[in-house]
């Protein structure tokens, strides 16, 4: 509530503000003009009432107005600042991706939320770069966080905008899928798997390939975060355990890995 009074938004607020604070604090400077003259100094009141309480009024008016904007002006700048700190509280700072917590809020956040009955279920994703250290001994740690900005960029650029993304470890990422149910996610996750396998990136003349191991499981509403983040993490194991750079999902019986198992099936089915 106090926030509403006090801390304008934009300079538009601020503008208003001012202007309103400024006409309250001149009326109630005519009101104590009024009080104090006619209590004391009934003669002058009598004579010279009305003048006063204009005088008083615009004189306060003009000497409180600039004192005011500048106390908005501020406070706008404060919350400013305020905003953009916990902007980067949630951030990681070598991708500028979300960070464990700020994703964790998100997850927890849309899990309160009502949905349309029906509605696909969410689904949590987790890559995990391979043989990340070989990288970093190979070719050094500073084209080792050349990696993982080029990763992040890649992931970004594979879901849609409603989607979140992190980093949440050394090497791993997260992406938060709202509304991709089974298929959906299942196809996300191959096209991130694919689109790191293409990618080159260039470090100082040289190209650095990687390859990603992805793990993911459904979120259905009202879910806890941490058991399906361990089933995503079982997802994930089973994709290293099974050779790396590829795409495994826990507790999908039938859906397909990759687009070519689709294909596959898609065939067999119409043989």
């Amino acid at each position: 509530m106090l926030d509403r009074i006090f801390i304008p938004r934009d300079l538009r607020a601020s503008l208003r503000k001012t202007l309103l604070w400024s006409l309250i604090v001149a009326f109630l400077a005519a009101i104590v003009t009024q009080v104090m003259y006619g209590h004391y100094f009934p003669e002058i009141y009598a004579r010279f009432g009305h003048r006063l309480l204009v005088y008083g009024f615009l004189v306060t008016l003009i000497v409180a107005m600039p004192f005011i904007a500048i106390f908005f002006s501020m406070t706008m700048r404060l919350s400013t600042m305020n905003s953009q700190l916990k902007e980067i509280a949630r951030r990681d700072g070598l991708t500028g991706l979300l960070n464990r917590t700020a994703l964790e809020k998100i997850v927890r956040d849309r899990s309160a939320e009502p949905r349309e009955a029906g509605a696909d279920d969410d689904a949590l994703i987790l890559i995990d770069i391979d043989h990340f250290k070989t990288i970093n001994d190979t070719h050094g740690h500073a084209a080792g966080d050349h990696v993982l900005r080029m990763v992040a960029v890649c992931i970004v650029g594979n879901v849609f905008e409603r989607d979140h993304v992190a980093r949440i470890g050394g090497e791993e990422f997260a992406v938060y899928l709202l509304g991709a149910g089974p298929t959906g996610a299942v196809e996300a996750a191959e096209r991130i798997r694919a689109a790191l396998e293409e990618n080159k990136s260039y470090f100082e003349g040289k190209v650095i390939r990687v390859t990603a191991s992805i793990g993911g499981a459904l979120y259905p509403q009202e879910a806890d975060f941490g058991a399906i983040f361990q089933g995503a993490d079982f997802a994930l194991y089973r994709a290293k355990r099974g050779g790396r750079n590829q795409c495994e999902f826990n507790g999908l019986p039938g859906i397909w890995h990759t687009p070519e198992e689709k294909s596959g099936l898609d065939d067999s089915d119409a043989a």
